[in-house]
């Protein structure tokens, strides 16, 4: 629509310029579980950002210049970023643009971009669709089932062709990338190895059991240990 705004991340709390964890999650923008991670008597406080347009695609680099502005404005410092799923690859292109303010990157199931195979998920029909991704019941039982499963194939065509662009961004921060033993998407060690060719600092590597969806039964204390080893 002419005129039309362009989206943008919603980062809460809001950040207020001081050293901050900021979380973006993958497709479907589940970050519910993140008040678990923020029950009381849990410091620092997880940030977390949510795309104001849910449904509309929009590239994965953009965003990452989209989060990036929204850090820069607030005139956070001191800021680690961590992402699950795609929401890692936004992470990754944010952190081209936030140059002194990053500290670091958790980056959770998901390879580099180059290792990273082309999605064939864009191809399925709507229910199979929402089965493959697990989709929770009241979405995949809803007559706009439809209209969802045209905005996730939008998301995976985009992110097919985020993985076949070319260069890739190198960070000066390091990275901590994290697989889980049961998640095709992060599950080989050797795979994830290769996040030490987007950075000029350090790559630590962790594995932790579960599948994919492991992000959301994660520990308060384990994403913050993870910040904590990456600001030292």
């Amino acid at each position: 629509m002419a005129g039309q705004e362009p989206g943008h991340y919603v980062v809460s709390p809001a950040l207020d310029g001081a050293p901050a964890v900021v979380f973006v999650p993958g497709l479907g923008g589940r970050t519910a579980f993140v008040d678990r991670w923020n029950a009381p008597g849990w410091e620092p406080v997880i940030h977390r950002a949510i795309w104001s347009e849910p449904m509309r695609a929009v590239p994965i680099d953009e965003r990452g210049a989209a989060l990036a502005a929204v850090i820069a404005r607030s005139g956070a410092t001191d800021v680690v970023l961590a992402g699950h799923s795609m929401g890692g690859l936004v992470c990754l292109e944010a952190a081209r643009h936030l140059e002194e303010r990053l500290r670091g990157a958790v980056l959770m199931c998901q390879y580099p971009p180059h290792r990273t195979p082309l999605s064939p998920l864009a191809e399925l029909p709507d229910r199979a669709l929402a089965e493959e991704i697990e989709a929770p019941p009241h979405i995949r039982e809803t007559a706009a089932l439809p209209e969802y499963a045209r905005l996730w194939r939008a998301e995976y065509r985009l992110l097919n062709r985020y993985l076949e662009a070319d260069p890739r961004p190198t960070l000066k921060a390091p990275i901590i990338a994290v697989g889980a033993t049961g998640d095709a998407s992060s599950w080989n060690a050797e795979c994830l190895d290769d996040w030490s060719r987007y950075t000029t600092a350090y790559l630590t590597v962790h594995m932790i059991g579960g599948g994919h969806d492991v992000v959301e039964r994660l520990p308060p204390e384990t994403l913050r240990a993870w910040a904590g080893e990456l600001r030292g």
